[in-house]
């Protein structure tokens, strides 16, 4: 046996009112997976934050597909921004600190800065080139199996770190000896951000959240 259904009648509202359906459909779901890349980049770098990493998290940025075209199959991802070689570099650090590895110096020595190393533009610590140009020569002292590098500085009134000079010194403000680096062969960087939990956190979100505008969808 064989039913049949035929519909008639002008089919041209039917085929507008699924065009339209089927765009606000596409609308609804790329934004909620514009929010949630936004929310996601957010969260990660909390957790980069919550690791002890600092601003490192930075690094990352997000974005969703197709961008500002509505499809019903949108995407997002988290990426390390950047031109190639910078991106590289910092997807290196990222990996480290989410696999846990043993760094080398190909020089023999690794300059490991202390939190009293004076610091550089945008926050970054200086380099050991970087604090004897500015500073000058640096005073080594071996312990162990590792080399404590001093630098002569003064105190800035206002934070900081400034060079001696004469008129400071005249001033009762003498430069005192300051521990910058330790020099070490090689250092072991334990795991510190675990990836693993937070791509299944988020496997979960996202489902969820299409999950939610799709019922949306259905209750209007």
């Amino acid at each position: 046996m064989r039913l049949s259904v035929n519909v008639s009648g002008n089919l041209g509202d039917l085929d507008k009112l699924f065009d339209d359906y089927t765009s606000k459909a596409a609308r609804a779901l790329t934004d909620t997976v514009a929010k949630a890349s936004d929310d996601m980049k957010a969260d990660v770098r909390s957790t980069i934050r919550g690791a002890g990493l600092g601003n490192l998290g930075k690094a990352l940025d997000s974005a969703y597909y197709p961008g500002a075209r509505a499809s019903l199959h949108p995407a997002a991802e988290i990426y390390v921004r950047g031109k190639a070689r910078s991106a590289a570099k910092w997807e290196g650090v990222l990996n480290a600190f989410m696999d846990g590895t043993t760094i080398r110096s190909g020089k023999g020595w690794l300059a490991i800065p202390t939190k009293q190393c004076p610091k550089a533009s945008r926050g970054r610590y200086m380099t050991p080139d970087e604090v004897v140009d500015r500073f000058g020569p640096l005073h080594s002292v071996a312990k162990g199996k590792s080399v404590l590098l001093f630098a002569d500085l003064v105190a800035g009134r206002s934070g900081g770190w400034r060079k001696g000079t004469a008129g400071r010194a005249a001033q009762g403000r003498t430069a005192k000896p300051v521990l910058v680096f330790v020099l070490v062969r090689e250092a072991n960087i334990r795991k510190r951000i675990d990836a693993a939990s937070f791509v299944s956190r988020w496997e979960g979100q996202f489902t969820a959240r299409v999950a939610a505008t799709i019922d949306k969808l259905g209750e209007g």
